[in-house]
């Protein structure tokens, strides 16, 4: 499965803060309001599908890894997770089964999706890329159509691959068994990204 890079695109819309101080672990400084741009970030580049992908811990707060040994803080925001580090986890101690379980995180996450949007590449009867490659422009207006957050939507579960092995939309499309390319070894177990934005509520309030 190629897999070795991630590319993150994050941005903050807002923030809010408390009033009352509390004693708590050091949780960080947070970037100015912005668009930052994140390239070649390697998650584990030894993972096998067996699933024993180390977890990668990411603060969009500060932009930056984060330890595993500060997995039970609120110093990070999301990780990347599970088979080839496919799924994407907010940093919520409500979450049963993810790294933050039982944890102080507070952070949640959706993926937005646009059927009509998705039209222009994707067959969404069949859950599959009509062409590829995806065009760069769609990526660009996926990301500049993004105004506001819609809270209702913000969930505590992962963000994996779209319809693989479930009902749930995500954001890639794994070709699994090489369809896309008949007869082309080279061209099985790839993900493929979507022009699809994740929504992030982190830890302390602020959304990217």
């Amino acid at each position: 499965m190629n897999f070795k890079v991630l590319l993150v695109t994050c941005f903050v819309f807002t923030a809010c803060s408390k009033s009352k101080t509390e004693d708590k672990p050091d949780e960080g400084s947070s970037l100015r309001t912005g668009v930052y741009r994140v390239e070649n970030l390697v998650a584990d580049t030894t993972a096998t599908s067996a699933g024993n992908a180390v977890s990668m811990y990411y603060s969009l707060e500060e932009n930056k890894v984060i330890p595993e040994s500060q997995r039970q803080t609120g110093r990070w925001d999301i990780v990347f997770y599970g088979i080839y580090n496919s799924s994407v986890y907010p940093n919520n101690g409500a979450s049963i089964g993810s790294p933050s379980f039982g944890g102080p995180g507070n952070a949640r996450i959706y993926v937005v999706v646009d059927r009509k949007f998705d039209a222009q590449f994707y067959d969404t009867i069949n859950f599959k890329p009509k062409n590829l490659p995806i065009p760069r422009a769609l990526f660009n207006a996926a990301f500049d159509a993004v105004k506001t957050a819609d809270d209702s939507k913000l969930g505590i579960r992962d963000i994996g691959l779209d319809h693989f092995q479930g009902e749930t939309d995500g954001w890639g499309y794994y070709d699994f068994y090489g369809a896309l390319f008949p007869g082309n070894a080279k061209k099985s177990h790839i993900v493929y990204t979507m022009p699809r934005v994740m929504i992030v509520k982190t830890h302390k309030g602020h959304y990217a």
